[in-house]
């Protein structure tokens, strides 16, 4: 029978099947449109997010500095600045990585774990004063090896933009002594750190290159024992003619730093490991061989280095020849340090390397050079007067061809040293005033070319700051300002509007570029065509379907109905958070101002949960037992401290792993799920879902989260290190690698997965009784009636929060996985937050805060105190680099990758996922699933508006201070932090938040209960 005879009623029950199929046909219709507001969503958040990055592109293009490289390579051909040939034949080159230099030195009385454990140095400075030569080495920021490697072989210096390059390095292209031994035809061994690979690989010698992967910080032997299984060999008589320059790079002490900390009893095992290789070494070089052992950079007392702090500046440079080569000069000892110990150590540039290598090897002076030679390493006064006089001949080049010689006071110094030198005697006061001033020039001429490195493009400047403006006025309108205009935003014929004018700003931008080429970029101005573009295209169509004076007035009405004195609190949170950034001693202690606005909150709760509660006694009482418990967690946090250098000694750090930060990890995973099933419990949704993620996945996770930190405890402890137990490290390391791997496997994949088609957290069951008041239960009548007249009924227990409670499970997927590349008291810190999250939520719901601004904006600032409690700071050397071989032995992409970001960003990931939550928790199941939505995209855009409120403020003051003198230790590592923060926050709100969070519970709910 076809479907019209039942819908026509000749059929029985083909009314009811005629009402099901106008049922299915409407959920249908709504599904699409759903899907088709989501959509509509999803592309307006990925075109702020577009020309937010534009904006963050071209102002840290116009911001980091580029110092202009020029290709020429310096020859020999046409000049003497080679005709006396080499002083030395051969040449060792070993770099300690982070050998700091009172790592070398004599300190009596020290119980110091890096003291008087490489002495070797040390006392042949002192006992062969003629043969060897110690030297403080005085490095330029940023502190990374990878600058440094450029910075010790091109003679020139580092500019701030390379430190994002540290780990993915490509070849120099500009003439350094590496490239110049390639030239002339020498051969050049390499074992170590694979950096020199990326950047010399093509003058290596193939056959005698041995690279091993340097960035596991956490494996502090493999390549050590790879560089002395290759070394001495090479040493040996009959391999020695094999190559001209052994370059061998340890990596041993700066992975002891990082993994551990200088004063570790791993570090006097290793110091003492590179005081024999260098005895050794010594023994095993001829007379015409030139040893040089040196630093890249130092380290700070947590081991970590990258910014420009005394201990991470200050390395060590030893010479050595078993000829007499060296000298002490006294007329220059004005310039000895004696601040170390009561001795006098001589502080030189580490560019000062370049020219002094290339005149003891005979080689030309690489064309970028600004360093001066080293006096100690040329016996008498007349060879560093020829010395001088190449150098400053090469100096004087480099600035003719790059154009730097509108400096007059730098051209009068050059003039005086050639006038003086071209008619000097051969006396040695003559000497000595010619070295004089060759050095006065040299001082000059880098002073002059640092001012002009030190130039900010302030067109790009400008521009990114004007953009990311805009940026911010759109997030205002879209989030708060003018909610209906967000209806006409989903219309198709709206984005269209914004690809029209995207093309049309492509076109007029190709017209710009090719009027004004070369003075202007192509890709600088495709971007800014996209940007005003987008721009445009969001303002027209508004404009043109409403009146101006309509736009203001809802913008009045709505600011007048939602001012209080919760909105004040948060707008004022917003406005001091921004006004941070206007001074460098703030933004040094920005992690207790964040203290302050979270604590200020708490005690704001609990005034108005006392005062204002006029419900159930039962919800006062709850409302103060969640303020107490907010406030006690919030200051908790802020005990665990990790101190900025310039925090010092007003800040003690307590970020540190202990027996007690261990143990607390197994009572975190007792409890955090306890915790969390009470608060499910208190909207009646322990159900289904609810036990097995939290009951047990969260436990068993948090569970094999506290024996990975315990083994790794172990392995690391000194007692274990010391005794013959240490044979079973490799056995521990194995088994860290196979719980990483499983934990974050089952955390990032599977449970979301499984969270993606897994049940909600409710159950249904049958009474005669139903308590309808019950805001957390529903209730279904059986229409067959008894004849006693009672109804049967189903009770959906967790009905009044399905929403969030299903939510919330996507929220503890990530937040495992980011507890678990956290350190143990980060662990500690994180899993507080989600408890804080819970009770956040509990109070928004019980002191309407659902739609005020004020939700999001805390929800950001949890994730700004817990950035500074799980150990980081704005600082480059708070990076936990380490974190990222916890799953891999080495680099392999994504897992390292998103090991760092995670425990990075972990806190903002969690709180930018939780934001939903402002709406979902605690609601039931509704029809209007695309009212829901909307005001999930206020609040992902709230949010947004906050951060980019306060980058934007960091990246003002950034370019208004970027002459400051601490511009680069406090400004700028703070400005590159609000940028990634935008980044990484549209990303995630974006894929994960909008995309597979919300969309999915929501039509899961809707399709269950056919709202």
């Amino acid at each position: 029978m076809n479907p019209e005879t039942k819908a026509s009623g000749l059929y029985p029950g083909g009314n009811q099947y005629f009402l099901q199929r106008q049922q299915q046909s409407r959920s249908r219709i709504k599904q699409q449109k759903f899907w088709f507001t989501s959509l509509g969503y999803l592309i307006v958040l990925s075109f702020f997010a577009l020309l937010q990055f534009i904006g963050i592109i071209l102002f840290t293009q116009g911001f980091l500095l580029s110092r202009q490289v020029l290709p020429q390579v310096s020859s020999c051909n046409g000049s003497d600045i080679c005709s006396e040939g080499a002083k030395f034949d051969k040449l060792v080159f070993l770099v300690i990585d982070a050998l700091r230099f009172d790592f070398t030195i004599d300190a009596e009385g020290s119980d110091k774990h890096y003291h008087n454990n490489f002495p070797i140095l040390h006392k042949l400075s002192q006992e062969e004063p003629d043969n060897a030569l110690l030297l403080k080495f005085i490095s330029d920021p940023p502190t990374t090896t990878l600058q440094r490697l450029k910075g010790l072989t091109t003679g020139a210096l580092p500019t701030f933009i390379d430190a994002g390059s540290n780990f993915n390095g490509d070849a120099i292209d500009e003439d350094n002594w590496i490239l110049q031994l390639h030239k002339n035809n020498k051969s050049v061994a390499f074992m170590g750190d694979d950096t020199w690979m990326a950047l010399f690989e093509k003058y290596f010698n193939p056959k005698l290159s041995f690279p091993y992967d340097s960035l596991n910080v956490l494996d502090t032997e493999t390549v050590d024992n790879g560089v002395i299984s290759h070394l001495f060999p090479l040493l040996e008589s009959e391999n020695s003619t094999k190559w001209d320059v052994l370059i061998g790079h340890f990596l041993g002490v700066d992975h002891i730093g990082h993994s551990y900390n200088p004063n570790h009893f791993m570090m006097k095992k290793k110091l003492e490991q590179m005081n024999q290789v260098i005895t050794d070494v010594i023994k095993k070089i001829d007379d015409s061989t030139l040893l040089v052992v040196i630093g890249d950079h130092g380290m700070d007392a947590t081991g970590n280095h990258g910014g420009d702090s005394k201990d991470e500046i200050e390395t060590s440079l030893f010479m050595y020849s078993k000829q007499k080569r060296f000298k002490f000069h006294k007329k220059h000892k004005s310039h000895y340090d004696t601040s170390d110990l009561g001795k006098r150590y001589r502080s030189v540039n580490q560019i000062d390397l370049v020219p002094t290598i290339s005149l003891l090897l005979g080689l030309p002076i690489p064309f970028n050079n600004l360093g001066y030679p080293i006096d100690e390493a040329f016996e008498d006064d007349k060879k560093l007067s020829a010395a001088s006089y190449k150098t400053i001949r090469q100096i004087e080049d480099f600035r003719l061809a790059s154009g730097l010689t509108n400096d007059e006071v730098v051209n009068s110094k050059y003039e005086d040293f050639t006038t003086f030198y071209s008619n000097m005697k051969k006396s040695k006061k003559d000497e000595l005033k010619a070295i004089e001033l060759a050095k006065n020039y040299q001082i000059s001429s880098l002073e002059h070319c640092k001012s002009m490195w030190a130039r900010f493009d302030l067109n790009l400047i400008s521009v990114g700051i004007i953009i990311l403006s805009l940026s911010l006025i759109l997030l205002m309108t879209y989030s708060r300002s003018i909610p209906s205009v967000r209806v006409s935003t989903m219309s198709f014929e709206f984005i269209g509007s914004i690809v029209a004018m995207i093309l049309l700003g492509l076109v007029l931008s190709f017209s710009v570029f090719f009027v004004f080429r070369p003075h202007i970029s192509l890709n600088k101005c495709l971007s800014v065509g996209v940007a005003f573009g987008i721009t445009i295209g969001y303002w027209a169509p508004i404009m043109d379907r409403f009146s101006v004076d309509w736009i203001c007035q809802q913008t009045k009405d709505f600011f007048i109905y939602n001012f209080n004195f919760w909105s004040f609190l948060g707008m004022s949170f917003a406005v001091l958070h921004a006004l941070v950034f206007a001074s460098n001693s703030y933004v040094v202690w920005e992690d207790k101002m964040i203290s302050f606005f979270v604590l200020t909150f708490g005690f704001s709760c609990f005034f108005s949960c006392i005062t204002k509660i006029n419900q159930s006694k039962y919800k006062k009482i709850m409302g103060i037992s969640h303020s107490i418990t907010f406030i006690i967690l919030s200051r908790l946090v802020s005990m665990i401290n990790v101190c900025r250098e310039e925090q010092h000694p007003y800040c003690k750090v307590t970020f540190r792993m202990s027996w007690w930060s261990v143990l607390l990890l197994y009572v975190i995973a007792i409890i955090i799920p306890l915790i969390i099933s009470s608060f499910y419990k208190l909207t009646n949704s322990y159900y289904s879902a609810a036990p097995i993620w939290i009951g047990k996945g969260v436990r068993y996770m948090l569970l094999l989260n506290a024996i990975y930190w315990t083994l790794d405890f172990i392995g690391n402890h000194d007692k274990f290190l010391a005794s013959s137990w240490v044979s079973i490290s490799p056995i521990l390391k194995s088994l860290k690698l196979g719980i990483a791997r499983v934990v974050l496997g089952i955390t990032l994949v599977l449970t979301n997965f499984g969270w993606s088609k897994g049940p909600l957290c409710i159950s249904i069951g049958a009474t005669n009784n139903v308590d309808n008041t019950s805001e957390s239960k529903s209730s279904v009548t059986d229409n067959n009636s008894s004849s006693s007249g009672n109804s049967t009924s189903s009770i959906i227990l967790g009905y009044g929060n399905i929403y969030g409670s299903s939510y919330f499970l996507l929220v503890l997927n990530f937040a495992v996985s980011a507890i678990f590349v956290s350190k143990p008291l980060g662990a500690i810190s994180l899993s507080i937050l989600l408890v804080q999250i819970l009770t956040l939520l509990e109070l928004i719901d019980m002191l309407d805060l659902r739609r005020n601004l004020l939700s999001s904006i805390m929800l950001c600032i949890l994730g700004y105190q817990h950035f500074f409690s799980t150990g980081h700071q704005a600082t480059i050397p708070s990076i936990q680099w380490e974190t990222g071989f916890m799953t891999t032995e080495t680099i392999v992409f994504p897992f390292t990758h998103v090991n760092i970001i995670l425990n990075t960003f972990g806190s903002f990931i969690i709180v930018g996922l939780a934001i939903p939550l402002i709406t979902l928790w605690r609601i039931k199941p509704s029809g209007k699933s695309i009212t829901i939505l909307s005001q999930i995209i206020t609040n992902i855009t709230t949010l947004l508006t906050y951060q980019t409120l306060t980058s934007l403020s960091s990246f003002i003051f950034a370019a208004y201070f970027r002459r400051h003198l601490m511009v680069w230790k406090i400004f700028a590592p703070r400005f590159m932090l609000s940028g990634l923060l935008l980044i990484v926050f549209n990303l995630h709100l974006i894929i994960c938040t909008f995309w597979f969070g919300s969309g999915r519970i929501l039509n899961q709910v809707n399709r269950i209960f056919g709202k």
